[in-house]
Formats: C-alpha cells, structure tokens, sequence
C-alpha cells in the first residue's frame, strides 16, 4: 500500500499559490526545463546553440 505523502491540505495550498501567481510558476517550470535539458539531453550543437541564444539575450537586456 503506497501512502501520499502530501497532505490535502498541502496540495490545495500549493494549487491556490500556483493560482496566484501564474507567471512566476510559469518561468520556474520553464528554469527547471531548460536544467534538466541542459545537464541531461543536451549534445554539442544544442549546447553551443542554446550559449549563442544566450549570448543574444544578455547584450538584448544589456542595452
């Protein structure tokens, strides 16, 4: 028999936070993806790929 380890009253909390502030969630998702895809998925080319994008995106908010 599995247990949930998180209460009910744990998930709605969560639920109405995410609820909340929608965009905030929205970007630590897409954080987390990018992470994983990075340090998990990611070959040479999407690598190099994804510095130059970065590249871009930093001299865009720099200006």
């Amino acid at each position: 028999m599995t247990e949930n380890k998180t209460s009910e009253a744990q998930k709605r909390a969560t639920q109405a936070y995410r609820e909340r502030n929608r965009e905030k969630a929205r970007k630590q998702s897409a954080k987390s993806s990018a992470r994983t895809f990075i340090n998990k998925y990611g070959d040479i080319e999407e690598l190099i790929e994804l510095k130059l994008l970065i590249e871009k995106r930093i001299e865009e908010l720099s200006e």
